[in-house]
Order: C-alpha cells, then structure tokens, then sequence
C-alpha cells in the first residue's frame, strides 16, 4: 500500500506518546497521509522541546477520541 512516496517521519514526542497506546496508535496508522501529515507537522513544528511533549501529550488526547482533525 504504502510506495514509499507518503512516507511521514513522525516526530519522536508523538511516537513516544503513542508507544503505550495501541489503540491510539492503530487509529492514527489508518488515517489517510494528509491526517498523519497534520498531527506530525503539528507537534514536530514546536521550536521548544516542551512544546512538543505537550503537543504530544494533547495530539494523544485526540487521537484516543478518534479525532481525525486537531482541534486544539
């Protein structure tokens, strides 16, 4: 499915949140590119390092919800 050309690097803040959350992290997997592309822009866009664990932590929040969109 995936060739390669939608490859997205997920930031490690929001991989790390994640990590003790398989449904959280099934849930974001199944969302088109654009939806991945949004919430790992988001978090990885923070110039501070708190920043993007906070971001994290909330973008862990929505993806529980099953919110495809940020909604902040």
């Amino acid at each position: 499915m995936d060739d390669g050309k939608n490859e997205i690097a997920v930031p490690e803040e929001l991989a790390a949140a994640m990590r003790g959350d398989d449904e959280a992290r099934e849930f974001f997997d199944g969302l088109s590119a654009g939806y991945r592309r949004g919430y790992c822009d988001w978090v990885g866009g923070a110039k501070q390092q708190a920043t993007r664990e906070t971001r994290a932590q909330k973008a862990l929040v929505m993806l529980q919800k099953k919110q495809k969109t940020l909604k902040t």
